[in-house]
Formats: C-alpha cells, sequence, structure tokens
C-alpha cells in the first residue's frame, strides 16, 4: 500500500471515531492534486543535493501539503486534553529548499545560554541549515518536527526528531517514520518512544524551559502543559515528556482499543526510573 494509501485509511479511522473531533483534513483536496509534480522541484533538490532521487521516493511527494488535526476533550479529573495530527510537506520540498523553521527556537541569546545541544552556536551555524522538517504539527505551533538532515552527496537523508530547539536522531527511516506515526495515531510526543532513555534524559533531564528576564517569562525547548511549569509542578523538560507518555497511555485505551500499549508503557517506565521519580 502506497504511504497516500495508508495516510487515507488513517485519516478515515479518525474522522469515524466518535470520540475525536477532526479540525481540518483536506485528504480529498491532496488526492484530487495526486498527478501533478513538479520536475522543476525535483531537478532543484537533487542539483542542491548532488543525488538523483530514485522513482520509488517520489510516492513522498503525493502526500505534499496533507494536513490532519484531531484532539479529544475529557471530563474525566484524572484525564487531560490530547492532540494529534499532521501538516506534511513533500520529501522533494524539503530536500531542495531552505531551511528557516528552526530560528524562532534558536535566535537569542536565552537559547545559547541554557541550550543542552554540545557546541550550540557551532551546531547552529553549520548543523540546523541542513535540518528540514517534511512533518509538523496541524495543531499551532507546538514546536515539533519530524526532519531529515541533508548533506550533498548522502541518500536517503537521515531522519531527526525536532522539538523547540532540542533534536534526536531516530532509528528509523523516512517509510519507517510515517508507518510509526499512523500506527501511534499521530499523536503529539509519540516520538519520544522511539528516542533513547538515556538521550532523553541527558538532554533534558535538567533542561528548564521557563527563564526569567526583565520580569517576563520566555519558554525556550520542550514546554508541554506550560501551567504545569509555571505553578511549579515541573522544573525540568523530561517531566513534561513523562506526564505527556502517561495521559497518552491512560487515555489511549477509550480512544484507541486496537492498540497495544505493552511497548508504550515500557518506555514510559524507563524514563520515569531514569528520572528517579
Amino acid at each position: 500500500m502506497k504511504i497516500l494509501q495508508k495516510l487515507e485509511k488513517f485519516i478515515i479511522e479518525i474522522s469515524n471515531n466518535d470520540k475525536i473531533k477532526v479540525d481540518k483534513n483536506n485528504i480529498e483536496e491532496v488526492k484530487n492534486g495526486v498527478n501533478f509534480f513538479s520536475e522543476r522541484m525535483l531537478a532543484r533538490a537533487e542539483e542542491r543535493m548532488k543525488i538523483i532521487i530514485p522513482k520509488e521516493d517520489y510516492k513522498f511527494d503525493a502526500i505534499r501539503s496533507l494536513t490532519l488535526d484531531w484532539s479529544s476533550t475529557t471530563n474525566e479529573p484524572d484525564e487531560e486534553y490530547l492532540w494529534g495530527g499532521f501538516q506534511l510537506l513533500s520529501l522533494i520540498e524539503s530536500l531542495g529548499t531552505h531551511s528557516h523553521f528552526w530560528d524562532n527556537y534558536n535566535n537569542d541569546s536565552r537559547f545559547w545560554e541554557n541550550n543542552p545541544q554540545p557546541e550550540a552556536e557551532a551546531v547552529w551555524r553549520e548543523f540546523l541549515p541542513k535540518l528540514n522538517y517534511f512533518h509538523k504539527s496541524a495543531h499551532g505551533n507546538d514546536g515539533t518536527y519530524g526532519c531529515i538532515f541533508r548533506e550533498e552527496g548522502i541518500y536517503p537523508c537521515p531522519v531527526y526528531f525536532f522539538d523547540s530547539g532540542i533534536w534526536f536522531k531516530m532509528d528509523m527511516n523516512l517509510e519507517e517514520y510515517y508507518n510509526t506515526m499512523i500506527a501511534s495515531k499521530a499523536v503529539y510526543y509519540w516520538q519520544y518512544f522511539y528516542i533513547d532513555t538515556q538521550e532523553i534524559v541527558e538532554k533534558l533531564g535538567n533542561y528548564k524551559p521557563r527563564y526569567v528576564e526583565y520580569d517576563a517569562y520566555y519558554y525556550h525547548g520542550p514546554n508541554s502543559f506550560n501551567n504545569k511549569f509555571e505553578d511549579g509542578t515541573f522544573t525540568y523538560s523530561a517531566e513534561g515528556v513523562l506526564h505527556q507518555m502517561k495521559n497518552i497511555i491512560k487515555r489511549f485505551p477509550k480512544l484507541f482499543p486496537d492498540v497495544d500499549l505493552s511497548y508504550f508503557k515500557e518506555r514510559c517506565d524507563a524514563l520515569e526510573k531514569a528520572l528517579n521519580l
């Protein structure tokens, strides 16, 4: 089954779920434009990257601009709001266009003084311009992006997860990323279940996403559930990640009873143990 067909099947499943609200879905519009293919964009991407993109990967062009935004409220006191979805860029666009999406998160002194990435400023100059997204949230700007890392002459490109100025290399290729996203219902923060626990702890376990400057609050880095940082419930970004993991595990049995949560629970338990919480 081609990737567009997989995503269409997933969107139909989400749309037919009476416990889910779909705020945006443009699958019919995307299907109507599926025969459009820009040879000019392809040539620009191949020239920029010094590669030949195999024809079997043109399938990733057909999903350009595909958007799904879903959410689910709850009245239960021990459950929280949940959302998911995506807004997609084609692989060829990701390869051939300039990368600026990260600039909002990485362009001031507050970031450099607190960035846990090694050699932050040098990385910004050399690494981030090579990183470009193919997947971002359709649920407003929540800072999460699925990315490819572009190096001349190297294809396929490594896949990364970028979260508000922090990035992790994913142990999966582009197709595996999409398949895993679908299996995870494209829920917000699904990627953290597939990132090494120790790496999460190293990058986020001592990372405070809230800084005070001139008596004003500035948020940088992964900051899921900002209110819990504001009221002092959470101190470090890793606590927000763990909280969302637990929220997913708590709510999925009602929303998606077909999902086997064994792996999710294992990864959640590993993170909680590593954080000594």
